[in-house]
Protein backbone atom coordinates (compact mmCIF):
# COMPACT_ATOMS: atom_id res chain seq x y z
CA UNK A 1 0.00 0.00 0.00
CA UNK A 2 0.96 3.27 -0.32
CA UNK A 3 -0.80 6.71 0.55
CA UNK A 4 -3.48 7.66 -2.29
CA UNK A 5 -3.38 11.26 -3.59
CA UNK A 6 -7.43 12.17 -4.50
CA UNK A 7 -8.43 15.60 -4.73
CA UNK A 8 -12.09 15.77 -2.81
CA UNK A 9 -13.37 19.10 -4.50
CA UNK A 10 -12.58 17.66 -8.05
CA UNK A 11 -15.68 15.85 -7.46
CA UNK A 12 -17.03 13.72 -10.85
CA UNK A 13 -20.10 15.61 -12.38
CA UNK A 14 -22.43 12.73 -12.05
CA UNK A 15 -21.90 12.86 -8.51
CA UNK A 16 -22.46 16.06 -7.19
CA UNK A 17 -25.97 16.54 -5.33
CA UNK A 18 -28.38 17.94 -8.09
CA UNK A 19 -28.45 21.07 -6.63
CA UNK A 20 -29.15 24.45 -9.18
CA UNK A 21 -27.00 26.45 -7.36
CA UNK A 22 -23.76 23.78 -7.57
CA UNK A 23 -24.46 24.22 -11.16
CA UNK A 24 -24.38 27.97 -11.73
CA UNK A 25 -21.62 27.94 -14.16
CA UNK A 26 -23.85 25.51 -16.47
CA UNK A 27 -26.56 26.70 -16.22
CA UNK A 28 -28.55 23.23 -15.87
CA UNK A 29 -28.26 20.12 -14.19
CA UNK A 30 -26.81 17.34 -16.35
CA UNK A 31 -29.33 14.41 -16.74
CA UNK A 32 -26.96 11.60 -15.19
CA UNK A 33 -26.36 13.80 -12.24
CA UNK A 34 -30.11 14.35 -11.73
CA UNK A 35 -30.45 10.64 -12.13
CA UNK A 36 -27.56 9.71 -9.53
CA UNK A 37 -29.43 12.06 -7.03
CA UNK A 38 -32.83 10.62 -7.68
CA UNK A 39 -31.35 7.19 -6.77
CA UNK A 40 -29.30 8.35 -4.28
CA UNK A 41 -32.34 10.19 -2.40
CA UNK A 42 -34.30 6.43 -3.23
CA UNK A 43 -31.65 4.57 -1.30
CA UNK A 44 -32.01 7.13 1.41
CA UNK A 45 -35.05 7.19 1.75
CA UNK A 46 -35.54 3.23 1.81
CA UNK A 47 -32.25 3.41 4.28
CA UNK A 48 -31.05 0.19 2.21
CA UNK A 49 -28.53 -0.36 -0.60
CA UNK A 50 -30.35 -0.82 -3.94
CA UNK A 51 -27.95 -3.34 -6.26
CA UNK A 52 -29.94 -2.13 -9.31
CA UNK A 53 -28.09 1.01 -8.30
CA UNK A 54 -24.55 -0.15 -8.85
CA UNK A 55 -23.97 1.73 -12.44
CA UNK A 56 -24.79 4.67 -11.00
CA UNK A 57 -20.96 4.46 -9.40
CA UNK A 58 -18.93 3.13 -12.34
CA UNK A 59 -20.22 6.07 -14.79
CA UNK A 60 -17.53 6.59 -17.34
CA UNK A 61 -16.53 10.11 -15.18
CA UNK A 62 -16.42 8.00 -12.07
CA UNK A 63 -13.96 5.25 -14.07
CA UNK A 64 -11.84 7.73 -15.50
CA UNK A 65 -10.91 9.77 -12.41
CA UNK A 66 -10.66 6.92 -10.27
CA UNK A 67 -8.07 5.37 -13.24
CA UNK A 68 -6.39 8.59 -13.26
CA UNK A 69 -5.48 8.68 -9.91
CA UNK A 70 -5.06 5.12 -9.08
CA UNK A 71 -3.11 3.98 -12.61
CA UNK A 72 -4.80 0.70 -13.40
CA UNK A 73 -3.21 -0.24 -9.26
CA UNK A 74 -5.12 -2.28 -6.45
CA UNK A 75 -5.69 0.23 -3.30
CA UNK A 76 -4.56 -2.15 -1.29
CA UNK A 77 -2.11 -4.60 -2.81
CA UNK A 78 -0.71 -2.52 -5.78
CA UNK A 79 -0.64 -4.43 -8.35
CA UNK A 80 -1.71 -3.40 -11.92
CA UNK A 81 -5.07 -4.68 -13.22
CA UNK A 82 -6.56 -5.42 -16.50
CA UNK A 83 -10.09 -6.13 -14.78
CA UNK A 84 -10.53 -3.68 -11.52
CA UNK A 85 -13.65 -2.94 -9.54
CA UNK A 86 -15.03 0.56 -8.01
CA UNK A 87 -15.16 -0.26 -4.62
CA UNK A 88 -16.01 1.51 -1.30
CA UNK A 89 -14.22 2.12 1.44
CA UNK A 90 -17.25 2.16 4.00
CA UNK A 91 -19.74 -0.91 2.52
CA UNK A 92 -22.30 -0.01 0.83
CA UNK A 93 -24.30 -2.38 2.73
CA UNK A 94 -23.90 -1.08 5.89
CA UNK A 95 -23.57 2.96 4.35
CA UNK A 96 -26.24 2.99 2.30
CA UNK A 97 -26.23 6.88 1.65
CA UNK A 98 -22.41 6.95 0.87
CA UNK A 99 -22.39 4.18 -2.27
CA UNK A 100 -21.96 7.43 -4.43
CA UNK A 101 -20.11 9.22 -2.29
CA UNK A 102 -16.65 10.79 -3.83
CA UNK A 103 -14.79 10.17 -0.77
CA UNK A 104 -15.60 6.66 -0.21
CA UNK A 105 -14.93 4.94 -3.97
CA UNK A 106 -11.61 3.70 -4.67
CA UNK A 107 -10.33 0.84 -6.78
CA UNK A 108 -9.41 -2.56 -5.97
CA UNK A 109 -8.63 -5.36 -7.85
CA UNK A 110 -11.48 -8.24 -7.64
CA UNK A 111 -9.21 -10.85 -5.36
CA UNK A 112 -8.81 -7.68 -2.40
CA UNK A 113 -12.12 -6.38 -3.28
CA UNK A 114 -13.59 -9.92 -2.45
CA UNK A 115 -11.66 -10.70 0.46
CA UNK A 116 -12.50 -6.97 2.27
CA UNK A 117 -16.34 -7.95 1.56
CA UNK A 118 -18.16 -5.99 4.41
CA UNK A 119 -15.12 -6.14 6.67
CA UNK A 120 -15.62 -3.25 8.27
CA UNK A 121 -14.50 -3.16 12.34
CA UNK A 122 -14.92 -0.79 15.19
CA UNK A 123 -12.65 -0.42 17.77
CA UNK A 124 -14.70 -1.67 20.73
CA UNK A 125 -16.85 0.62 22.64
CA UNK A 126 -17.27 3.09 18.93
CA UNK A 127 -20.28 3.57 17.71
CA UNK A 128 -20.96 3.49 14.05
CA UNK A 129 -22.19 6.37 12.04
CA UNK A 130 -26.14 6.92 10.96
CA UNK A 131 -27.39 9.56 8.46
CA UNK A 132 -29.21 11.80 9.21
CA UNK A 133 -31.63 12.90 5.81
CA UNK A 134 -31.57 16.44 5.90
CA UNK A 135 -30.34 18.86 3.25
CA UNK A 136 -27.44 20.28 4.71
CA UNK A 137 -25.66 16.59 4.98
CA UNK A 138 -26.76 15.93 1.26
CA UNK A 139 -24.14 18.72 0.38
CA UNK A 140 -21.40 17.34 2.07
CA UNK A 141 -22.71 13.53 0.83
CA UNK A 142 -18.67 13.55 -0.97
CA UNK A 143 -16.93 14.84 1.78
CA UNK A 144 -18.13 13.38 4.79
CA UNK A 145 -15.51 10.62 5.76
CA UNK A 146 -13.01 11.98 7.57
CA UNK A 147 -15.83 13.94 9.92
CA UNK A 148 -16.93 9.66 10.13
CA UNK A 149 -13.37 8.52 10.74
CA UNK A 150 -12.72 10.68 13.98
CA UNK A 151 -15.93 9.73 15.56
CA UNK A 152 -15.91 5.82 14.67
CA UNK A 153 -11.98 5.21 14.46
CA UNK A 154 -12.23 2.56 12.13
CA UNK A 155 -10.13 -0.46 11.81
CA UNK A 156 -9.73 -0.45 7.93
CA UNK A 157 -6.97 1.53 6.82
CA UNK A 158 -7.92 4.37 4.06
CA UNK A 159 -5.47 4.11 1.69
CA UNK A 160 -6.54 8.03 0.68
CA UNK A 161 -6.05 8.95 4.24
CA UNK A 162 -3.52 7.02 6.11
CA UNK A 163 0.40 7.15 5.10
CA UNK A 164 1.56 3.37 5.29
CA UNK A 165 5.13 4.74 5.81
CA UNK A 166 7.05 3.16 8.31
CA UNK A 167 3.76 1.25 9.60
CA UNK A 168 4.16 -1.45 7.33
CA UNK A 169 7.30 -3.67 6.89
CA UNK A 170 8.32 -6.04 4.13
CA UNK A 171 10.93 -8.96 4.03
CA UNK A 172 12.70 -9.93 1.05
CA UNK A 173 10.47 -12.95 0.49
CA UNK A 174 7.70 -10.24 -0.36
CA UNK A 175 5.91 -11.16 2.16
CA UNK A 176 3.88 -7.99 3.93
CA UNK A 177 3.57 -7.14 7.92
CA UNK A 178 2.51 -4.50 10.45
CA UNK A 179 2.91 -4.13 14.07
CA UNK A 180 0.19 -1.08 13.62
CA UNK A 181 -3.23 -2.69 14.74
CA UNK A 182 -5.14 -1.06 11.62
CA UNK A 183 -2.82 -1.93 9.18
CA UNK A 184 -2.76 -5.38 10.73
CA UNK A 185 -6.31 -5.69 10.60
CA UNK A 186 -6.12 -4.63 6.99
CA UNK A 187 -3.61 -6.81 5.74
CA UNK A 188 -5.54 -9.72 6.92
CA UNK A 189 -8.54 -8.92 5.80
CA UNK A 190 -7.82 -7.98 2.43
CA UNK A 191 -5.22 -10.85 2.40
CA UNK A 192 -2.52 -8.95 0.88
CA UNK A 193 0.04 -11.26 2.13
CA UNK A 194 -1.22 -13.45 -0.27
CA UNK A 195 1.78 -16.22 -1.89
CA UNK A 196 1.29 -14.40 -5.61
CA UNK A 197 1.69 -11.05 -4.11
CA UNK A 198 4.27 -12.33 -2.15
CA UNK A 199 6.24 -14.22 -5.51
CA UNK A 200 5.46 -11.04 -7.50
CA UNK A 201 6.91 -8.56 -5.08
CA UNK A 202 10.34 -10.89 -4.73
CA UNK A 203 10.37 -11.29 -8.52
CA UNK A 204 11.04 -6.97 -8.55
CA UNK A 205 14.57 -8.10 -5.87
CA UNK A 206 15.11 -11.07 -8.75
CA UNK A 207 15.30 -8.85 -11.24
CA UNK A 208 17.51 -6.33 -9.71
CA UNK A 209 20.00 -9.21 -8.46
CA UNK A 210 20.05 -11.02 -12.18
CA UNK A 211 21.28 -7.97 -13.23
CA UNK A 212 23.81 -7.11 -10.59
CA UNK A 213 25.45 -10.30 -11.76
CA UNK A 214 25.75 -9.87 -15.04
CA UNK A 215 27.43 -6.20 -14.38
CA UNK A 216 29.84 -8.33 -11.81
CA UNK A 217 31.24 -10.49 -15.16
CA UNK A 218 31.95 -6.89 -17.09
CA UNK A 219 36.05 -7.55 -17.07
CA UNK A 220 36.61 -3.54 -17.00
CA UNK A 221 36.49 -2.55 -13.59
CA UNK A 222 35.18 1.57 -14.51
CA UNK A 223 32.72 0.03 -17.13
CA UNK A 224 31.41 -2.83 -14.25
CA UNK A 225 31.08 0.23 -11.63
CA UNK A 226 28.84 2.70 -14.58
CA UNK A 227 26.94 -0.20 -15.23
CA UNK A 228 26.11 -1.14 -11.44
CA UNK A 229 25.17 2.45 -11.01
CA UNK A 230 22.67 2.32 -13.90
CA UNK A 231 21.31 -0.42 -12.74
CA UNK A 232 20.70 1.03 -9.28
CA UNK A 233 19.38 4.24 -10.39
CA UNK A 234 17.00 2.46 -12.75
CA UNK A 235 15.54 0.73 -9.52
CA UNK A 236 15.75 4.15 -7.38
CA UNK A 237 13.53 5.73 -10.49
CA UNK A 238 11.36 3.33 -10.81
CA UNK A 239 10.10 3.82 -7.26
CA UNK A 240 8.92 7.06 -7.94
CA UNK A 241 7.05 5.59 -11.74
CA UNK A 242 3.40 5.74 -9.80
CA UNK A 243 2.70 3.57 -12.88
CA UNK A 244 4.58 0.67 -11.98
CA UNK A 245 3.31 -1.59 -9.51
CA UNK A 246 4.80 -2.45 -5.71
CA UNK A 247 6.18 0.99 -5.19
CA UNK A 248 6.22 0.36 -1.22
CA UNK A 249 7.99 -2.71 -1.63
CA UNK A 250 10.17 -0.98 -3.68
CA UNK A 251 10.67 1.84 -1.83
CA UNK A 252 11.15 0.20 1.59
CA UNK A 253 14.16 -2.20 -0.22
CA UNK A 254 15.84 1.35 -0.90
CA UNK A 255 15.17 2.73 2.67
CA UNK A 256 16.66 -0.77 4.21
CA UNK A 257 19.56 -1.12 2.10
CA UNK A 258 18.69 -3.98 0.64
CA UNK A 259 20.32 -2.61 -2.68
CA UNK A 260 23.68 -2.04 -1.24
CA UNK A 261 23.64 -5.54 0.63
CA UNK A 262 22.76 -7.50 -2.41
CA UNK A 263 25.84 -5.92 -4.21
CA UNK A 264 28.58 -6.80 -1.40
CA UNK A 265 27.72 -9.78 -1.00
CA UNK A 266 28.33 -10.12 -4.82
CA UNK A 267 31.91 -8.55 -4.45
Amino acid sequence: MIKIKKNLEEVPISLIPAFNDLFLKTGQIPQTTFTTHQKRMDIIKNKTYNDKYSERYKLDDVRDSLIAIYKYKCAYCEQKMERYNVEHYRPKKIYYWLAFSWDNLIMACPTCNGYKGTHFDLPIGNTRISFKNTEANIRLINLSSSKYDAIEKPKLVNPEVTDPSGLIRFQISGRIESQDERFKYTIAKCQIDRKYLNDDRRKILNVFKRDICSAMLISDSNERLLCIKMIVSKFINDSRDEELPFLAFRRFAIENMWLNNFIKEMN
